[in-house]
């Protein structure tokens, strides 16, 4: 019977969900399977071994431990992307999953997102994962079984083309301006050759059917409960559910024999927020042993910020995930992650200010699975 571990992050993404899945995958990895339930390629988790840092976007992170990565129909893909990155890690044989309804990202997708990212300032990644929802909801669909037929591939991207043809008419000139600027050096032969080259990677296939091959489905959440498309703060949020809400349905309708279900939930000893958008707590920390930090100020999230953690949003966050857990059973533990870098953090004062109670308290003390231990009280 298989038994499910799901990592969730709390705040508004960053926490360190790589390095707990890292972590997951690596006590069983032979029997292990990561699943990816919301986001697409914008994701960036960093997995930190002896031989190599990684931050996947597109693979999961257990690949360096040679677990391969479910994309569900909840998700969206980017062959251009999953061509470079898989080719980057090919030493590692990484092995890929798709729902054949995963949504398929195009560079017109990128470009209208980066076009009205410009006039909205939300905090998008300008990676296109939102455009790909919005234009899915309007029934314009590319999805993860057309890959493999050139002819179709090609039809998709004219059906998406004339799509945002049509909604640019509408939309002031700079928007019109900046998004033909993107597309100015677009290569449509290119983006239809990784569609057929990313075959080598991947096999199409419903989370059913892995249920038989696989005895530890890890559930790799994408950004934070406060970006949250129910939960979160409009304007700046995302496009999709990243709490457990995707997970325990595709747990209920394709591994209806799980055994165990434990909820990983996961935090920075302080909080961050890359991108626009409202913090809680604008007290400032001072950090060390961060120079490694993978976030950086970027042209479309802006400014990488860091303030003191606030146990209501923690709260919050844990209530909002708890809606969807109703009548299951599911084991809570929390991952409490860069405790090296505020020494002055105390995790037992924290716990005082929760209202969930954990199975489990996880500290990371650096970047490694292997600076994970065990601090619970």
């Amino acid at each position: 019977m298989p038994k499910c571990s799901l990592v969730i992050d709390l705040g508004f993404g960053d926490a360190g969900k790589g390095l707990t899945t890292d972590f997951l995958a690596s006590q069983h990895p032979k029997k292990s399977v990561v699943v990816r339930f919301s986001g697409g390629h914008q994701i960036g988790h960093t997995v930190s071994t002896d031989a190599l840092t990684h931050t996947f976007s597109n693979f999961g992170s257990g690949t360096l431990l040679g677990v391969p990565t479910y994309y569900s129909e909840h998700t969206t893909l980017f062959p251009p992307a999953i061509l470079g990155e898989g080719d980057f890690l090919k030493t590692y044989k990484p092995k890929l999953y798709f729902h054949p309804l995963a949504m398929i990202t195009t560079f017109y997708d990128i470009a209208y997102n980066r076009a009205i990212e410009k006039q909205q300032n939300h905090g998008s990644c300008g990676l296109g994962f939102g455009t790909t929802i919005e234009r899915n909801k309007a029934e314009v669909y590319f999805y993860a079984n057309d890959l493999q037929f050139q002819w179709v591939a090609k039809q998709r991207l004219e059906s998406i083309k004339l799509y945002y043809e049509t909604k640019l008419k509408s939309q002031p000139k700079p928007v019109q301006e900046y998004y033909k600027n993107e597309l100015k050096d677009y290569n449509e032969d290119y983006f239809i050759e990784s569609c057929l080259a990313i075959q080598k990677f991947y096999s199409l296939a419903s989370l059913s059917e892995l249920a038989t091959t696989f005895e530890h489905f890890i559930f790799e959440g994408s950004q934070g409960i406060l970006l949250d498309t129910q939960h979160g703060f409009h304007p700046h949020t995302t496009w999709s559910y990243t709490t457990s809400k995707n997970a325990i349905q595709l747990i209920k309708t394709h591994l209806k024999n799980t055994s165990k279900i434990d909820v990983f939930y996961v935090s920075r000893c302080y909080q961050t927020r890359h991108g626009n958008g409202p913090m809680s707590n604008l007290e400032t920390v001072t950090l060390q042993n961060n120079k490694n930090e993978a976030n950086v100020t970027n042209e479309f999230q802006g400014e990488f910020r860091a303030t003191v953690l606030n146990p209501e949003l923690l709260n919050y966050a844990l209530s909002c995930d708890a809606i969807h857990h109703q009548d299951l059973k599911i084991q809570k533990h929390l991952m409490i992650s860069c405790l090296d870098q505020l020494p002055s953090f105390s995790h037992t004062e924290l716990l005082q200010k929760l209202d969930t109670n954990f199975k489990t308290i996880y500290g990371s003390y650096g970047p490694k699975r292997q600076n994970i231990k065990s601090i619970s009280e």
